[in-house]
């Protein structure tokens, strides 16, 4: 047997042994916590009910994790990291059908830079752990300025070996710091 049925059993039993006297004394009990949920709300009428069906409606799994709700950028109503994301993509696939590199290139910085602002946000919110993605960010980025600025090739397993220990002891930091910002956040959200 499921759960759901064992559940189901159950209620019905305890639904039973509650009325099992009085046919009436179920609907008079239910009326009852009603009228005192009612008597809980500050303005009960029905025209609020129908007004806010979002303030009953459950939140999804994108809006909160594990208690913690999603943060909201600075720039909350107005959709800049997704017109960012869109602007990128674009740049990002005419730059590689079109085979342009300067336009490719472009793309891939936008998207980088709203990928990683978006990530940041909601990992010291304390809402979803980026600590992988944002150590190796920083690392990749350091790396291809020194290959860039001195005109050496950085490679080889040592320079991997250093990116690597690089990139873990960032990501061990920021798990740290986003295990502190969750505890924060669900404390705060009690």
């Amino acid at each position: 047997m499921s759960k759901s049925r064992a559940k189901k059993k159950q209620r019905r039993r305890a639904r039973s042994a509650t009325g099992a006297g009085r046919p009436e004394a179920g609907a008079q009990e239910r009326a009852a916590a009603r009228a005192q949920a009612r008597a809980r709300t500050p303005a009960a009428t029905a025209s609020t009910d129908r007004a806010a069906p979002e303030a009953r409606r459950r939140p999804s799994r994108l809006e909160v994790r594990a208690g913690v709700p999603r943060p909201d950028a600075i720039w909350a109503p107005f959709p800049l990291t997704e017109i960012g994301m869109a602007v990128g993509i674009a740049l990002f696939a005419l730059g590689f059908f079109a085979d342009a590199p300067g336009l490719f290139l472009a793309g891939v910085g936008v998207l980088v830079v709203v990928v990683a602002e978006l990530c940041l946000r909601e990992h010291l919110s304390g809402f979803r752990s980026h600590s992988l993605l944002l150590g190796l960010l920083p690392v990749a980025v350091v790396h291809l300025g020194i290959v860039y600025a001195s005109g050496t090739s950085w490679r080889g397993p040592l320079a991997m070996a250093v990116d690597l220990a690089l990139a873990g002891a960032l990501a061990w930091w920021l798990q740290r710091r986003f295990v502190v910002a969750q505890g924060r956040a669900r404390i705060g959200a009690r």
